[in-house]
């Protein structure tokens, strides 16, 4: 199956990316943590004066249980632990997001519970994020097929049926799943320049723009069905009367005057 071969791909670029660049610095903010500590009741409880930074080149981690006065966007992701809630930015500074602890849930959030938890426990979380992007992929393929393949039935000009159409949709996709994966590699290799965030957007963009490119094009080079041909009518011989020969011999009446009885 080959939509299953392309997500597996990009399942293993997407899981290589994160190992490489967000779990170290996981790992080390983790070390830091003071010995005690949780999220209960929507707040942060941490030891009087406990302040955590943690960055990279691709992410930083800021724990503050007093809260932010600013939340400093200096890697591609940042997550700002304040007092009740949890922000998310970038260093393209379009904005924080904002995402309040629960509260009717306890976390651990100290050294003494997550480093172990952590430690034996990281490898299937990437597993699970391997996986989930895999189910993710195919059914997101799936609906972009359904979806796609009215406009690929109109391009082709009647070339393809209704299945031959949801095929050529779905196989459209594949070139971007492979343009993304290229890039997620050369981003996490840091070779895009100075802003590969920015660089790392753009081919988001060309891998979503590219299947229409094949959307268009495909149906219009896909060959003609062959035009059926008429069955020609068979030839028949006719059955000859054995009784229209005079001089056959198992004929009843030969006619034959010179014939004896």
């Amino acid at each position: 199956m080959v939509e299953l071969f392309f997500a597996l791909m990009v399942a293993a670029t997407v899981v290589w990316f994160v190992q490489q660049a967000w779990a170290p610095v996981i790992d080390k903010t983790i070390r830091q943590m003071p010995p005690t500590g949780e999220i209960r009741g929507g707040r942060l409880a941490w030891p009087s004066g406990a302040v955590l930074q943690q960055e990279g080149p691709f992410m930083r981690i800021d724990v503050r249980p007093g809260g932010f006065a600013n939340v400093v966007e200096s890697a591609d992701l940042v997550l700002a632990f304040g007092s009740s809630d949890l922000r998310i930015g970038s260093s393209l500074g379009l904005g924080l997001l904002t995402l309040p602890y629960p509260t009717g849930w306890i976390l651990s959030f100290n050294k003494t519970e997550l480093e172990p938890w952590w430690g034996a426990h990281s490898h299937m979380v990437l597993a699970g994020l391997g996986l989930l992007t895999i189910l993710a992929l195919l059914c997101a393929w799936f609906a972009l097929g359904l979806l796609y393949m009215f406009p690929v039935k109109v391009f082709s000009v009647n070339r393809v049926d209704w299945a031959g159409a949801r095929k050529i949709a779905i196989a459209a996709q594949m070139p971007g799943a492979l343009v993304m994966s290229v890039g997620i590699v050369i981003y996490g290799l840091k070779q895009f320049g100075e802003n590969d965030l920015m660089a790392l957007l753009v081919v988001w963009g060309v891998h979503l723009m590219l299947p229409w490119v094949y959307l268009m094009f495909s149906p219009i080079l896909a060959p003609r069905p062959p035009k059926p041909q008429k069955a020609k009518p068979k030839k028949t011989k006719a059955r000859r009367d054995p009784g229209d020969n005079p001089f056959d011999e198992i004929s009843g009446n030969s006619g034959n005057p010179f014939g004896g009885d």
